[in-house]
């Protein structure tokens, strides 16, 4: 390494040169004789090399540079090509070592360039990427591990299928064993890979598989209800080349699949479950179905195939099919709990199917349910019917595939001419702004960790110091630019007021703090320097959408205004605290539904729309 750095060149490199030149090739003879200035070796080290080389060093050249070309020229041709090319050859690095021949300046870079690869491997719009292995050349035989300690290795395991599903004279695999495992098991003489496979299948149309265990077909699972049924499509379903679509087909056009599901109580007796399949069976639709279902009548669904998985349980909700809904394994969202999601941390055979409250409260309740049903109100074919009983009519063909009966045609008539007009979006309770209260009233636009400011940092270009906190706040620039926590009355009543005005600081002039109502205008106003005041009001009478403005501006010296001033609202038994109540920016309220919009969420709510039957 020493040697390196007083020649200026790459200790790596060197390191493999002089291990290469230790081999003592016999192309390089011509090279030592003139690096050791014995020229009268130089035709000795000529005898047996290639023509080439011989016809090169006819003549001694005049310096080692010379000498360097000359070899530069010939390099290339043939003969020399398994010398330049041969793993030993210095110039040929293996690539899991090229970073210890790299600059620090080419390292550094490097690291860039590797980090703009994960960038683009994690961007949105990466394509997926299979993970794949690659055998040893010469596959190890595993050993087994006693007690499961790796450092106790027991008997060799051979690499070859399992004994119980062999036959006696086994052969032991070739390779690693991945490959021929995989013939195995896809092998037509398997018994198990072909029947557990349509049973699965037959378990998506029927609701159960004809085995109801379908992850045990062992001793402790459920024996098949129809063992040659089975076994007839495990051999047709091979027959057919594996074919997936074939077999849902041969599946679907069945007599027994398409059957009705109308019960009958004499068959009922015999077979409760439904066992030897008498009838279709009632089922549920799955998380998946149900909102896909959902977002095609609303005309949303987004068929795009491929990709990353999108979060579907928060707004502004995704109208990507379910299955690219993202999973957290280790925090499972409350809709993939709330509808039989399989547990996704463990091996789950198949879903259990509950019928639970949280079900139907998600679909009453859920802003995601309320948003498609405002969509499917808005699409063209219903909105072009401006007779009550049409639109109905346009509606039951959308949601349901078919026509409204006359009773539901006279109920949907009858509520949507009775039904109470929509309610607009009501405020929240506490808004956070600036200005002088009442109508000059500005949002203040960002929310940090402090609390809501002008901008990103203080002071904003625009707005200067104005801040609000959840205790209190700094004052603007000058008198327009107070600071202004608005509380909006949730309904008519008498309201007590309460709470301290504090300035902190020894320097300044204080600040001064007004109580500003939207239809009575100032209430009260108060100075702070240096002391408290008390704020408080009492048998103040208010009107249900009301706004009543705490304002504090900075009076004539806007020097050291921070304050503090977090009130409270007090209307019969219920309280409102600036200080509880403060937090990160509410989402704004929804509008309430119309009377169309309400029909459709009751459809989309009911049985004949979330059950396959």
């Amino acid at each position: 390494d020493e040697e390196a750095r007083a020649v200026g060149l790459n200790a790596a490199i060197l390191k493999r040169w002089i291990a290469w030149l230790k081999t003592n090739p016999s192309e390089l003879g011509p090279w030592r004789a003139l690096a050791a200035d014995r020229p009268d070796e130089l035709w000795n080290a000529l005898s047996g090399l290639p023509s080439s080389l011989q016809t090169a060093f006819a003549e001694a050249p005049g310096s080692l540079r010379e000498a360097a070309e000359r070899y530069g020229r010939i390099l290339h041709e043939e003969p020399f090509r398994p010398l330049i090319t041969s793993a030993e050859f210095p110039a040929s690095i293996p690539i899991a070592e090229i970073d210890s021949f790299l600059t620090g300046d080419d390292r550094g870079m490097v690291r860039k360039l590797r980090r703009k690869v994960e960038e683009l491997h994690h961007h949105p719009g990466a394509p997926p990427r299979a993970m794949t292995l690659e055998d040893l050349p010469t596959p190890h035989t595993p050993r087994v591990f006693i007690r499961g300690n790796p450092g106790s290795p027991g008997e060799e395991v051979p690499r070859q299928f399992l004994a119980i599903l062999s036959p006696d004279e086994r052969t032991p695999f070739k390779d690693g064993g991945r490959l021929e495992l995989a013939r195995a098991i896809t092998d037509p003489a398997n018994p198990l890979t072909a029947r557990v496979f349509v049973n699965r299948v037959w378990a998506q149309h029927f609701g159960a598989g004809l085995v109801r265990t379908p992850s045990n077909f062992g001793v402790r699972g459920d024996p098949p209800t129809h063992p040659e049924l089975l076994d007839w499509l495990a051999r047709a379903f091979v027959a057919e080349g594996w074919s997936m679509k074939r077999l849902h087909r041969l599946i679907v056009l069945s007599s027994v699949y398409r059957q009705s599901s109308r019960d009958h109580a004499e068959y009922r007796k015999t077979d409760p479950l439904n066992l030897l399949l008498w009838r279709q069976s009632r089922r549920r639709l799955d998380l998946e179905a149900m909102r896909d279902s959902v977002l095609a009548v609303s005309g949303a669904l987004d068929l795009t195939m491929g990709g990353r998985s999108v979060e579907i349980t928060t707004a502004p909700f995704s109208t990507r099919r379910t299955v690219y809904g993202y999973v957290d394994r280790l925090n499972l969202a409350n809709l993939y709990k709330t509808f039989d999601f399989a547990v996704p941390d463990m091996h789950s055979p198949q879903r259990f199917v509950t019928t639970i409250p949280q079900q139907a409260l998600f679909m009453m309740n859920s802003p995601f349910i309320m948003e498609q049903a405002g969509k499917v109100t808005a699409q063209s074919d219903i909105q072009r019917e401006e007779d009550p009983a049409r639109r109905i009519q346009a509606i039951y063909r959308r949601v349901f595939g078919r026509e409204a009966t006359e009773r539901e045609l006279s109920l949907g008539v009858a509520y949507v001419k009775n039904a109470s007009p929509a309610e607009g979006p009501k405020a929240p309770i506490w808004q956070y702004g600036w200005g002088t209260g009442a109508a000059d009233f500005h949002a203040l636009p960002t929310h940090t960790a402090q609390g809501r400011q002008g901008g990103a940092k203080l002071p904003d270009p625009a707005l200067g110091w104005c801040l609000l906190t959840a205790t209190g706040g700094h004052a603007g620039s000058d008198v327009a630019h107070g600071v202004v926590r608005r509380w909006t009355s949730p309904r008519a009543g008498t309201i007590v007021i309460s709470g301290t005005l504090g300035h902190p600081s020894p320097a300044g002039d204080g600040v001064r703090g007004r109580i500003v109502s939207s239809r009575q205008g100032e209430i009260a106003a108060w100075n702070a320097a240096r002391l408290d005041a008390e704020t408080r009001i009492s048998g103040l009478k208010v009107e249900a959408g009301e706004t009543i403005d705490f304002v504090v501006d900075c009076r004539a010296d806007n020097n050291s205004d921070t304050f503090t001033w977090a009130p409270s609202i007090r209307m019969g038994e219920e309280e409102w605290n600036a200080q509880a109540g403060f937090g990160s920016p509410a989402p704004t309220p929804a509008a309430g539904l119309s009377a169309w919009e309400k029909s459709v969420h009751v459809l989309l709510e009911s049985n004949e729309f979330f059950f396959v039957d």
